[in-house]
């Protein structure tokens, strides 16, 4: 199969779980390529799909799909429109299935929706579905579906480190502390190092405004020099002065010492309010040189809706600088968005730990002299779990949890009493 191969006119059928909710399907002949289209009847639990006939594909191999469609009165996309790769082997038995859910906007009012997927081991043939349900009037139709197989790509190999070093009520000691446990981390070359949160500061007892300092200002200064002599990112958090608001923010530091990105806390205990910090607004989003990472602050973690929203903006790692130990909430925030969490903790060394994406605990700080555990995470790796929504086959849970949201019925997550 060669690159951008037209896939329009392999056979299609129409599949509905029961006569009775089947939508309309028509084929639209045009010069231009079939289109397929599904309609309501009125039913609003109409559910139908045009599906391919089975496709022949070879195992472990990475492919290209894309499909486009337009629709006319639906009242939730996301919960009604989907398409999705169904792979099977050489018997027929499924093996998983993949949603095509990388939404494009097109400049003709139509979608695109694409995915780059490798296929299972024993993969054979495959099936393409493009589905409509639950919508008692709407339209869809579909256009340009498309099926390749691409070069392999490179693995996405990314050094990660977390830091554990216990605070002093002195600044220098702490920022001496704080450049000791960077050292640590350097001969493992990693991408990123992310620290404690408000290590620098947080410990000693004077009145918040007495502690804080700008961005840039003299401990950004300092941990930049590092990032640049590391060649590393560098994530930490510190109380912020910006005119008359103290804001506890996380600083990304960039591997030439520059600020690459800073952000506000917006979950704040109640304690942490009354020392006079102000709440941020906006999430903790950054690009890197390898990848979208997604940050959030201590008490942030208790809050699920924050790591969803990483997640949705594309994060394909979460920072969690704390100073407290959540294992639960820490190892729960992978497992709901099928992603790796990297924490750096202040409640002894097991606080600082990596969390792979089925929630499972990678590593952690050994003790505190070590200071640092560093390792290599894949962010093109692709965890699934059997019988994960798909039916007797693997589902992916960073694709299904974002896709199978009820949207149209999380309206009370609004409500600010």
């Amino acid at each position: 199969m060669k690159q951008g191969n037209s896939i329009h006119d392999i056979g299609w059928v129409s599949w509905t779980p029961r006569p009775e909710i089947s939508p309309d399907f028509h084929i639209i002949e045009l010069d231009i390529g079939n289109r397929l289209q599904i309609k309501g009847t009125g039913h609003s639990g109409s559910y139908g799909s045009w599906q391919s006939r089975l496709i022949q594909v070879a195992e472990k191999r990475k492919y290209e799909l894309g499909a486009e469609y337009e629709i006319k009165d639906v009242a939730n996309e996301q919960i009604s429109i989907y398409a999705i790769m169904t792979w099977f082997d050489e018997q027929g038995t499924l093996l998983q299935r993949d949603y095509i859910d990388h939404l494009t906007l097109l400049n003709d009012g139509w979608r695109r929706l694409s995915r780059t997927l490798d296929s299972p081991e024993q993969a054979a043939t495959a099936q393409i579905e493009l589905s409509f349900r639950w919508s008692a009037d709407g339209i869809v139709t579909w256009r340009n579906m498309t099926l390749a197989e691409c070069s392999k790509l490179d693995e996405r190999v990314v050094r990660v480190a977390t830091t554990y070093i216990k605070p002093t009520d002195d600044f220098t000691k702490n920022l001496a502390l704080m450049l000791e446990v960077l050292d640590k981390s350097g001969p493992y070359n990693p991408d990123i190092i992310c620290m404690t949160e408000t290590f620098y500061e947080g410990s000693i007892n004077l009145p918040l405004v007495d502690k804080c300092q700008s961005i840039p200002g003299p401990l950004t200064n300092e941990i930049g020099k590092k990032a640049a002599a590391l060649n590393s990112y560098i994530l930490f958090t510190m109380y912020e002065r910006d005119a008359e608001h103290i804001y506890n923010t996380a600083v990304l530091i960039g591997r030439d010492g520059g600020i690459a990105g800073k952000y506000h806390k917006m979950h704040l205990p109640l304690y942490e309010a009354e020392f006079g910090v102000m709440l941020g607004t906006g999430h903790g989003i950054f690009d890197t040189d390898f990848g979208r990472i997604g940050v959030m602050i201590c008490y942030d973690q208790e809050f699920p809706e924050s790591a969803r929203i990483l997640a949705l903006q594309g994060a394909e790692v979460i920072f969690i600088p704390t100073i407290g130990d959540e294992p639960l909430q820490t190892r729960a925030r992978a497992r709901d968005n099928g992603l790796h969490v990297v924490v750096s903790g202040c409640n002894g060394p097991v606080s600082s730990r990596i969390i792979d994406p089925m929630g499972d605990i990678i590593g952690h700080v050994a003790d505190e002299e070590t200071g640092a555990f560093t390792t290599e995470i894949r962010l093109d790796e692709r965890k699934y779990t059997y019988w994960l929504s798909v039916g007797a086959g693997n589902g992916e849970s960073r694709s299904l949890f974002k896709k199978e949201r009820r949207t149209d019925e999380y309206g009370t997550l609004l409500n600010t009493n």
